[in-house]
This record gives structure tokens, C-alpha cells and sequence, in this order.
């Protein structure tokens, strides 16, 4: 993940910690509704299109994790910068996983 707040408009992603922890802002330091939570090997978060992503620090290293994206789907990068308004059109369009990334078809992510 980056130390810079970046989001996806072209699709929601996956995210798989395979090693070590870190401590992950989600909604952008600005937002005083985001959230922040420390992350560790074994987790894993279902991040919807549009919610602005970045890695405050490692707190156990190495941290490495995996993204992943719906099939089909390619993401961008977006950082809230003036002129990327008309890419967040985009993620209205955008339907949900059509199957839970870790349960299949019977999983919690289907029920949103």
C-alpha cells in the first residue's frame, strides 16, 4: 500500500495482508470520520471504490500484501486532485462483487 491517500474509481479491491502488520488509514487523514486500524497477517479487507487508502507505518515488518480486483476489472489511481471529479462518476456505475472474494456465494460481502 502507499504512504500517499490514493483511490480507485474503476473498481472495489481486495486487500490480503501476507505478512507482517501495518497501521492503514482509510477516508483520508482529512475526513474526521476515517478510520485507521492496525492490520496483520491473515487479514483481510473489502475496499469499496472510492474510499481513499494509505499505509501510516509498518508495525511489524516486513509488511507485504496482496490487491486484488474483480475479474475484468482494471484500477486506476486517483489522489482527490483537481480535475479527477469527472472519474468519480465512474464508481456509481460500478456493481458489487457478484461473489464474495473469500467466502464464494454464500458469503458476509454479499449481504451489502
Amino acid at each position: 500500500m502507499y504512504k500517499t491517500t490514493h483511490y480507485h474509481s474503476t473498481t472495489h479491491e481486495v486487500l490480503c495482508i501476507v505478512s507482517g502488520g501495518a497501521k492503514l488509514c482509510f477516508g483520508g487523514e482529512e475526513n474526521p470520520e476515517n478510520v485507521t486500524s492496525t492490520v496483520q497477517k491473515g487479514d483481510v479487507i473489502i475496499l469499496p471504490a472510492g474510499v481513499g487508502h494509505r499505509l501510516l507505518r509498518e508495525v511489524d515488518s516486513p509488511f507485504q500484501m496482496v490487491g486484488s480486483y474483480p475479474k475484468g476489472l482494471n484500477w486506476d489511481m486517483c489522489y482527490g486532485n483537481e480535475g479527477e471529479e469527472t472519474k468519480d462518476g465512474q464508481i456509481e456505475k460500478l456493481g458489487w462483487f457478484e461473489r464474495d472474494p473469500v467466502y464464494g456465494d454464500e458469503g458476509p460481502v454479499l449481504g451489502v
